[in-house]
């Protein structure tokens, strides 16, 4: 089996211990739950949209540091604390995938973690190609 744990890439967010920020297996990469947590701060914003394309930041360095990119996302499945921060959350979404977007699922949970530095709006649980 073609399975290997992806070390947390510079730039990154720290995790905790005993979370990884993905796993590459059989040509994808999974990702452990993204979040907008500013790496050098470790804070959440309050502000959706600021929280949104952080997440995607950490995506992206995430995706960059395991050898692929924003490109080679397949699939989102975006958890939501309240679906009134959908609308946010879709336009940063189009700044990031303006056109030929992945597959996205959304859905509303009771708790998207209260995550070392505030909480969470959203959480993206997201599988991309291994580049």
């Amino acid at each position: 089996m073609d399975r290997e744990t992806i070390p947390n890439p510079p730039g990154a967010p720290e995790r905790i211990q005993g979370m990884v920020p993905g796993v590459r297996a059989n040509g994808f990469i999974f990702l452990s739950a993204m979040r907008g947590r500013d790496p050098e701060t470790n804070v959440l914003s309050d502000d959706p949209k600021t929280q949104a394309r952080q997440a995607f930041e950490n995506l992206k360095v995430t995706l960059e540091g395991a050898g692929s990119s924003l490109r080679h996302v397949v699939h989102v499945m975006l958890y939501l604390t309240d679906l009134k921060h959908r609308k946010d959350f879709h336009e940063v979404w189009l700044e990031y995938f303006p056109t030929d977007p992945p597959a996205r699922t959304a859905v509303e949970v009771s708790d998207a973690s209260p995550a070392p530095g505030g909480n969470a709006h959203f959480a993206l649980d997201v599988i991309a190609l291994a580049g």
